[in-house]
C-alpha cells in the first residue's frame, strides 16, 4: 500500500496549497491523472470540482487518511500546459491559491461538476435526418410518427430538434424512430460566423506604415512594444495589418486582443469581424454561460483566430499563440479586484514570454509603469503622433467657474460654446462623471446630509426612480418628506449628476436629442449599441456621459467635448491621482474632431492655473510622466518601488486595527529583507457594507525581495495563527491598483 501513487488535486479553497487524494476505484491506471484534467474530490463534508495537477508517491498524510477522488470529469487534459504554467505564475506571484486562480480560468459552466460529454452537449444541437433505409421502410403505425418521418424524409439536410418540436413533436416519438432505426441524429456545434467585408480597408499613412513595420521587425522576438498613439492616430488600423499580416504567415495561428472593458467590445468586435469575418469571436462577462463555453472550445481546437476579449481571455486555452495586443493598456480595469489579483496587461507579458510570441501595449496615455520600463529598455516604444484625419489634436479651454453660477453643471460660457456647436449642425459631448441627478441630497435648514446607513458615503439622488442611492453598497432608500433631523421639508439636491445635466440640456435643446450613457442608462446587453448608433450617423445631439464614453469611440461629427468638473483629481491623496485624471482628461478630449473638422475641448475648473490642467492643456503626457516619476522617487511610490498592501476587515474599526497590528507585528518578525512597512491605518472610506476597512502598505526596491519576503510572511501567519478577531477577514493586493 505504501507504494500506491496518490494524485496531487488543486481545489478552490482559500488556501494555498494542493491536496493529496487516492485514484479513483473506477480509474485505477496512473495514466488516467495527467496533469490539467477536472476531477471531484471530496473535501470536508462537500464534493468540489478540482484540477488535477500530477501523481507521486510521497503523500502529506498517511495513505489511510487519504479518500479516493469521486470521479474524473475530463477524458484528456482539458487545461493545456501553457495555461497551467501561467496559473502557476500567477499563484507564485501574486501569492493566491492554486486551486482558486486554476478554477477562475474556466468559464463557469466548467466549474460545475459536469463531464465533458455534458458540456458538449450544453453547446451544441441535434440534427435529426432520415436513415437511407427509411424510404423503402415500412411506416410506422403512429399517425404522428408517420408525419414525423414524413417530414424528415422532406428536409434534405436534416432539423434541429428545437424546430421539430415547435412543430407539435416529442423527444419520445423521435426516440422511437430512431430505435426502428429510421431516423438518425448528429450533434452540432452552436455557431454562425459573420461575413468577411474589407473592401473598405483603409490606405495606412506613412506614419502607421513605419509603425506596422518596426512592429513587424519585432514579430520574432517576445520583447514587449509599447504603441504609444496620439488619440485619433489610428491605432487600431495598425493592429488590423499586423494581425493580417502575421495570420497570413501563421494560418493556423491565433492572436488574442484584450480591451478593458465590456462597453468596447461590441465595436471593437464589429471592426475585427469586417476584415477577419467567422475567424473572430468573443470572450467576456456579458456572454452567457454556454456561449463563454463555446469560444474557451473553439479557442482549444484552434477553431478561431482573432480573440477579442476583457481581462479573463489571458487565461484562454489557445492552441497556437503567436502574438497579443493589449489596447488601452493604462486602464485600471485590466486589474482584477476579487479572487487572484492579477493584472492582465502584466500577464500578457508573462503569457508572451512563455509562449515566444510578441506582445504589443497600445495606448494614447500609457500606464506610468509601461513608460518607466521603456525608459529602462525593457519594452520597445514607437509612436504615432499625428491623426489620421490631419486635423491637429483638439484646442483645450480652461474654464474658470470660481465666481459663475452653475445650471445643470453648466456655466453660462460652456452653454454658449454648446449652442454654437449644435447651431452648427455638429455633435457636442458633455462629460460629467457623475451617475445620478445630484451627489447630495441636503437640508437647507439644518445642514443635515442624507448618508448610507450601511457605509460612510453619502447618497445620491436619482431623481428619475425618486431614490437614494448608495453607489458602494447598491442599497436604496426612499426620499424622505422631511429631514429627519429637524423635520422640515426644504431638502435640496446639491451639485449635478449625469441626470441633472441631461434633463437642463433637454430644457435648452428641446429640438435635438439629448442622449444619456451612464451604467443606469445602458442596463441590459445591446443597450449600448442602440445608444450609440444615432451618435455615429452623424446628426446633431448632445451625449451626457461618464467614464463609459472616455476610450475607443470614434464619432466622425462630433467636435466639441465639455468637461464639467475636472478639480477632483487635482487634489487626490491617492499618488496616482495625477496619472489617472491626466488619461481620463486626455482620453476624454481626444473624442472630438476625429475628421476634417476640429475639435475643442472646454474644462470647467476653479483651478485654472494648476500645473496639471496646464500640462493638459499642452497635451503634454510627457511632461506630465516627468513631472508625476519624480515625486514618486521621492516618495518610493511605483513603479520607482515595488508594492503590496493588506487589506482588512472586521465588525468594527477597533477590531480591523487591532488585528492588523498582529499582523504587522508579524510583518516585522519575518528573518527575511524587511520592506518598508506604513500602517495600518483607516481605508479612505472606513465603512463598507457594516464592515470596517483598514489598510497596510508594503514597499521594497525590488519585485523578488518582496516577493520572497511575502512568501516567508504568509508561512509564518499559516504555522503560527494568531489569535485574530474571529469576524476579521483580509487579503493580500500585489501590485495594487485602488491603495486607499
Amino acid at each position: 500500500m505504501s507504494n500506491q501513487f496518490v494524485v496531487s488535486v488543486a481545489v478552490p479553497v482559500p488556501l494555498r496549497k494542493t491536496f493529496d487524494y487516492l485514484p479513483s476505484p473506477s480509474a485505477p491506471d496512473r495514466a488516467q491523472y495527467n496533469a490539467g484534467k477536472r476531477c471531484v474530490v471530496p473535501v470536508g463534508r462537500r464534493l468540489l470540482t478540482g484540477v488535477i495537477l500530477g501523481t507521486h508517491e510521497a503523500p502529506q498524510v498517511s495513505h489511510d487518511r487519504l479518500r479516493p477522488i469521486e470521479k474524473i470529469l475530463d477524458p484528456d487534459n482539458t487545461i493545456p500546459n501553457p495555461v497551467l504554467s501561467l496559473c502557476r505564475w500567477i499563484s507564485d506571484y501574486y501569492h493566491a491559491p492554486i486551486g482558486e486562480v486554476l478554477l477562475n480560468a474556466l468559464p463557469p459552466l466548467m466549474r460545475q461538476q459536469r463531464t465533458w460529454v455534458q458540456l458538449e452537449a450544453s453547446v451544441s444541437t441535434t440534427i435529426w435526418h432520415a436513415s437511407t433505409k427509411s424510404a423503402e421502410a415500412k411506416r410506422p403505425r403512429g399517425s404522428k410518427q408517420k408525419l414525423l418521418l414524413e417530414l424528415l424524409l422532406q428536409s434534405t439536410s436534416g432539423m434541429e430538434q428545437k424546430d421539430i418540436i415547435s412543430q407539435g413533436y416529442t423527444s419520445a416519438q423521435l426516440r422511437s424512430l430512431q430505435e426502428k432505426g429510421l431516423i438518425g441524429s448528429t450533434q452540432v456545434r452552436h455557431f454562425s460566423p459573420p461575413q468577411r467585408d474589407n473592401t473598405n480597408k483603409p490606405r495606412l499613412s506613412d506614419e502607421q506604415q513605419l509603425a506596422l513595420q518596426e512592429l513587424e521587425d519585432n514579430g520574432h522576438t517576445p520583447s514587449p512594444t509599447l504603441l504609444e498613439g496620439i488619440t485619433g492616430s489610428g491605432k487600431t488600423e495598425v493592429y488590423l495589418e499586423w494581425i493580417e499580416n502575421r495570420l497570413n504567415t501563421l494560418p493556423s495561428g491565433q492572436i488574442l486582443v484584450l480591451v478593458p472593458e465590456i462597453a468596447l467590445t461590441p465595436q471593437t468586435l464589429r471592426r475585427f469581424r469586417a476584415r477577419f469575418g467567422g475567424n473572430v469571436t468573443c470572450y467576456h462577462s456579458g456572454l452567457n454561460e454556454s456561449e463563454r463555453l463555446l469560444t474557451w472550445m473553439q479557442v482549444k481546437e484552434g477553431n478561431t483566430h482573432v480573440v477579442v476579449a476583457t481581462r479573463s481571455g489571458i487565461l484562454l486555452p489557445f492552441k497556437n499563440l503567436c502574438g497579443i495586443i493589449v489596447d488601452e493598456e493604462h486602464d485600471s480595469s485590466f486589474k482584477q479586484q476579487d479572487n487572484a489579483r492579477y493584472h492582465a496587461r502584466d500577464l500578457a507579458i508573462i503569457r508572451g514570454q512563455q509562449s515566444r510570441c510578441p506582445v504589443i501595449l497600445g495606448s494614447a496615455t500609457p500606464s506610468f509603469e509601461s513608460m518607466n520600463n521603456v525608459a529602462d529598455g525593457r519594452y520597445r516604444h514607437i509612436r504615432l503622433s499625428s491623426r489620421i484625419s490631419a486635423t491637429p489634436l483638439p484646442k483645450v479651454y480652461l474654464i474658470d467657474v470660481k465666481s459663475r453660477p452653475l445650471e445643470g453643471g453648466i456655466s453660462p460660457p460652456l452653454l454658449q460654446e454648446i449652442k454654437s456647436t449644435i447651431s452648427a449642425g455638429e455633435q457636442v459631448m458633455i462629460f460629467i462623471n457623475r451617475r445620478g441627478f445630484a451627489p447630495v441630497i441636503m437640508c437647507v435648514d439644518c445642514g443635515w446630509i442624507a448618508e448610507c446607513q450601511s457605509c460612510d458615503v453619502r447618497l445620491t439622488y436619482h431623481r428619475r426612480q425618486n431614490l437614494l442611492k448608495c453607489h458602494h453598497c447598491e442599497k436604496q432608500y426612499r426620499l424622505p418628506p422631511k429631514c429627519p433631523k429637524c423635520e422640515s421639508a426644504n431638502l435640496k439636491p446639491i451639485g449635478a449628476g449625469t441626470e441633472r445635466t441631461e434633463e437642463f440640456l433637454e430644457q435648452q435643446f428641446p429640438d435635438y436629442p439629448v442622449i444619456r450613457i451612464d451604467r443606469d442608462a445602458i442596463q441590459n446587453k445591446g443597450a449600448l449599441e442602440q445608444k450609440l448608433t444615432p451618435i455615429r450617423d452623424g446628426a446633431p445631439c448632445l451625449i451626457v456621459g461618464t467614464q463609459m464614453l472616455a476610450k475607443g469611440h470614434d464619432f466622425p461629427n462630433l467636435t466639441t467635448v465639455a468637461v464639467l468638473n475636472a478639480d477632483g483629481g487635482l487634489f487626490s491623496s491617492d499618488f496616482r491621482g495625477a496619472e489617472k485624471t491626466a488619461q481620463l482628461l486626455i482620453q476624454v478630449a481626444g473624442r472630438a474632431g476625429r475628421r476634417e473638422k476640429a475639435g475643442r475641448v472646454f474644462i470647467q475648473t476653479q483651478f485654472p492655473d494648476h500645473p496639471l490642467l496646464q500640462l493638459i492643456r499642452q497635451h503634454d503626457y510627457q511632461g506630465i510622466y516627468t513631472s508625476e516619476m519624480e515625486m514618486r522617487r521621492q516618495g518610493h511610490f511605483p513603479p520607482v518601488h515595488s508594492m503590496a498592501l493588506i487589506r482588512g476587515e472586521a465588525a468594527t474599526l477597533e477590531d480591523t486595527l487591532n488585528s492588523l497590528w498582529q499582523m504587522r507585528d508579524l510583518l516585522e518578525a519575518t528573518q527575511h529583507s524587511l520592506p518598508s512597512i506604513h500602517g495600518p491605518f483607516p481605508s479612505l472610506i472606513q465603512k463598507k457594507q457594516n464592515r470596517f476597512h483598514g489598510l497596510i502598505w508594503l514597499f521594497s526596491p525590488e519585485k523578488p525581495s518582496l516577493r520572497k519576503f511575502l512568501k516567508h510572511w504568509l508561512h509564518l501567519m499559516e504555522s503560527q495563527k494568531p489569535k485574530l478577531s474571529s469576524k476579521f477577514r483580509w487579503l493580500l493586493d500585489v501590485d495594487p491598483i485602488d491603495t486607499l
